[in-house]
């Protein structure tokens, strides 16, 4: 059951980035996704292994739960947060998109936590406020770089 709730969370996110009417050129997104895998991957790694701030259940359908989470759910809410932020100029526009992509991160943590993937041993909602906050500036300044190297390099259709 775990399983199909994150699936679903992640179906929800890939679809809301799909359906934007106007996205980074296919390069910058693809370039902007692989840079935050890395970064998702070392954070989970420093903070889960070696760190020790939550614990991960053994059971392998949490295990596979917290990978879609990790892999898919995050990734593209902050891909469609880095497309939405730097392709408009519209403040609301950019508040909105950093509302939705802080609460479903917040959202799908608290799922990870309720549904017993992860375990709370020293970490808490502070900590992954700042966490996520540190992630959206790590994508819009790498989104920034990536969109500014695809003009410059003639990427942009």
């Amino acid at each position: 059951m775990v399983v199909v709730i994150f699936v679903l969370f992640a179906w929800f996110c890939i679809h809301v980035l799909i359906s934007l009417p106007r996205k980074l050129p296919l390069s910058v997104n693809f370039l902007l996704f692989m840079a935050a895998e890395c970064v998702l991957t070392n954070k989970l790694t420093i903070i889960g292994y070696d760190l020790r701030l939550f614990i991960m259940n053994q059971n392998v359908p949490h295990f596979i739960s917290l990978i879609i989470h990790n892999d898919l759910t995050v990734t593209f809410v902050l891909l469609t947060f880095a497309n939405v932020f730097l392709t408009t100029r519209k403040a609301g526009v950019r508040w909105g998109i950093s509302v939705y992509a802080v609460a479903m991160q917040l959202i799908t943590g608290y799922a990870l936590r309720q549904y017993n993937v992860l375990m709370d041993n020293g970490w808490n909602l502070f900590d992954e406020s700042v966490m996520i906050a540190a992630m959206m500036a790590y994508i819009l300044l790498v989104g920034k770089t990536f969109q500014w190297m695809a003009a410059k390099e003639g990427w942009v259709r």
